[in-house]
This record gives structure tokens, sequence and C-alpha cells, in this order.
């Protein structure tokens, strides 16, 4: 399989690996946003969170509180971010997370980005129904 990221932890070890274990590593991205920015990965090769197994997904959470702890640690002035990208939008198969330092809340990056508001309050009624909605698809479309 050809895997531009799966070449990051075999190829370009020395230029991008932060950190490595059996389940998980954290590679410089080779085009950040900004910064600062970071990328978490399985070290087997998983199109989605769901293909990892629990002590994979565990590491591989876990390794997320890593790079947020130091990416805080070292952007003191900026918060840490985490973010996984769904599977329309992203640019590679490989499943991974992206943590980088910013100074604006998620909310306040959706307002900029999306054009949506700041913050629109629904109504008892109306997050009822959205609730109700959503609720079938936990039931009926995720394993127990």
């Amino acid at each position: 399989m050809d895997c531009v990221l799966c070449d990051v932890l075999h190829s370009h070890k020395d230029s991008q690996v932060l950190y490595e274990d059996e389940h998980v590593f954290i590679a410089m991205n080779i085009e950040p946003v900004k910064d600062g920015h970071i990328m978490i990965l399985p070290v087997r090769h998983a199109r989605t969170m769901s293909d990892l197994n629990q002590v994979e997904a565990a590491a591989f959470l876990s390794a997320c509180d890593k790079a947020m702890t130091i990416v805080e640690k070292l952007y003191g002035d900026e918060g840490p971010m985490c973010m996984i990208n769904g599977w329309k939008y992203r640019s590679q198969e490989h499943f991974h997370a992206h943590v980088l330092p910013s100074k604006n809340s998620l909310r306040d990056l959706y307002v900029a980005a999306e054009g949506t508001p700041l913050r629109t309050r629904l109504d008892r009624e109306v997050l009822k129904q959205k609730s109700d909605q959503l609720r079938s698809h936990f039931t009926s479309d995720l394993p127990s």
C-alpha cells in the first residue's frame, strides 16, 4: 500500500517523527498551518478510529493528550487544539489527529471560517426534536 503518512514513519523518521512507541507516533506536519502543528497517528495503517483495537485507541488518545500538554507548554499564550478531520475532507486515508496552538476557541474558528453565528441557543422543544433525531442513529447505527 502506498501511504504518505505510513512513509513518514518508515522513511522520514529523522526529519519528522517526534515520538514513537509500538502503537502510535507523533510527527511534524510537512505542510503546517502554523508553527507548532503536529500530527498523531497510529503505527498500523488504519482508515478510521473504529479500525483501531482498544489498545491502539487508548494509546492514540493518550498521545493526543501528551501532544496537547507539550504544545501548551511550548506555546503558553496559545491553547492547544486537537482535531480529527472527517473522512470527507481529509487529504490522507491514514487516520490521524492534528494538534496545534491557537489563540481562538473552536467556536471562534467556525464563526470565522464558515460564517456561523457565535451562539444560537435552541429552545427546549427544538433541542428535544434534534436530540430525538440524532439519538435514533446512536441507538441503531452504533455497535453496543
